[in-house]
C-alpha cells in the first residue's frame, strides 16, 4: 500500500511568521524591562547612559516588530524566507535578553564583593573604619535625638610594636586576629565593632556606662586568657589590652568627640600600668 505524501498546509509559513513576530514583540518588551531594571544599578555613569540609549533602540525595534506583526496579519501568505527572517529576529532579541541577564548578575556579584571589601576589614573580619564611622554617626544621631545611652570603648593592644618587630608581621597579625575574635564573641548583635587602625579597636555599645565598663572588663580578662600561647598556639606570648570607656553626654555629642574621650581614657589605662580599663567618671580602686 503506497502512503500518500505528507502535505504541508499552505498557510503554515504565514502562521509561523505571525507566531515568531508575536514572540519577538514579547522578547523585545522583556529586554526593555530588564534594561530599565539594570540601568540604575550600574556603577559608572557612562554605562548607565549606554543602557538608556539601548532602551531607546530596543523600543524602536519593538515598534518595528509590532508594525511587522500588523503587516503579517493583513497579508494572507508568507514564505519560509519570511519565517527564517522573523526567527532570526527572535533569536537575536532572546540572545540580547540573556546577555543582559548575565550582565546584571555579574554586576550584582561584583558590587557585592566591592561592598564587602569596603565594609569589612580583611585581616580581622570586623567592620572597616569607614563603615564604622558611617554607622556610628547614624547611631549617635539617633541617640541624641531620642536621649538613648551610647558608650564608646577604645581598645589598644599593649606593647604591640615591640611584639610585631621582634616576632614578625605574621605573629602580629595573629595577635590582631585573636583580639578581634574576642571582641566579636563579646559584642552583641546591635553593637558596632571595628578595627579602627593599626592595633586599635573600637566598640560602640547602646548601654549604660556601668554596663559598658563591665563589658570592657570582661573583654580585658578574655583577651588575657584566650590570647596566650596556652590557649592559642599561634601566639608567642600572652597578649593584653588597655581599654578606655566614655559615654555620650551633653558635652560629648559627636563621634569625634566621643572617640577622643575614649582615647583619653585608654591612655590613662596605659599610664596606670596597661592591661586595665579606665572609665570616664569612674575612679579605679587604686585611685589612679
Amino acid at each position: 500500500m503506497i502512503k500518500a505524501p505528507m502535505m504541508v498546509p499552505p498557510n503554515l509559513p504565514h502562521l509561523l511568521e505571525v507566531g515568531f513576530e508575536v514572540l519577538s514583540v514579547a522578547a523585545g518588551i522583556i529586554v526593555i524591562l530588564l534594561a530599565l531594571r539594570i540601568a540604575p544599578t550600574l556603577t559608572l555613569f557612562a554605562h548607565r547612559l549606554a543602557m538608556q540609549i539601548f532602551v531607546i533602540a530596543a523600543i524602536v525595534v519593538v515598534l518595528s516588530e509590532v508594525a511587522g506583526l500588523i503587516a503579517s496579519l493583513l497579508r494572507s501568505m508568507s514564505t519560509f524566507a519570511d519565517v527564517a527572517e522573523d526567527f532570526a529576529k527572535l533569536l537575536a532579541l532572546s540572545s540580547v535578553g540573556f546577555a543582559l541577564h548575565l550582565m546584571n548578575r555579574a554586576e550584582r556579584e561584583e558590587i557585592s564583593a566591592l561592598r564587602r571589601s569596603a565594609n569589612v576589614d580583611e585581616l580581622t573580619n570586623l567592620s572597616s573604619r569607614s563603615f564604622f564611622r558611617r554607622a556610628a554617626a547614624r547611631r549617635i544621631e539617633l541617640s541624641n535625638k531620642n536621649d538613648l545611652p551610647l558608650v564608646c570603648v577604645m581598645i589598644d593592644i599593649d606593647n604591640f610594636k615591640p611584639y610585631n618587630d621582634r616576632y614578625g608581621h605574621e605573629a602580629g597579625d595573629e595577635a590582631l586576629r585573636c583580639v578581634a575574635r574576642v571582641l566579636g564573641d563579646a559584642s552583641r548583635a546591635d553593637d558596632l565593632t571595628t578595627r579602627y587602625g593599626g592595633e586599635e579597636f573600637v566598640l560602640l555599645l547602646s548601654s549604660e556606662l556601668e554596663d559598658a565598663a563591665e563589658v570592657a572588663e570582661r573583654i580585658r580578662e578574655r583577651v588575657e586568657r584566650e590570647c596566650s600561647p596556652e590557649y592559642d598556639p599561634s601566639l608567642v606570648r600572652t597578649i593584653t589590652v588597655s581599654l578606655g570607656v566614655a559615654p555620650l553626654t551633653e558635652s560629648v555629642r559627636t563621634l569625634d568627640q566621643l572617640l577622643r574621650m575614649a582615647d583619653v581614657e585608654m591612655y590613662r589605662a596605659k599610664q596606670a600600668g596597661k592591661n586595665q580599663v579606665s572609665t570616664a567618671g569612674i575612679v579605679p580602686p587604686d585611685g589612679i
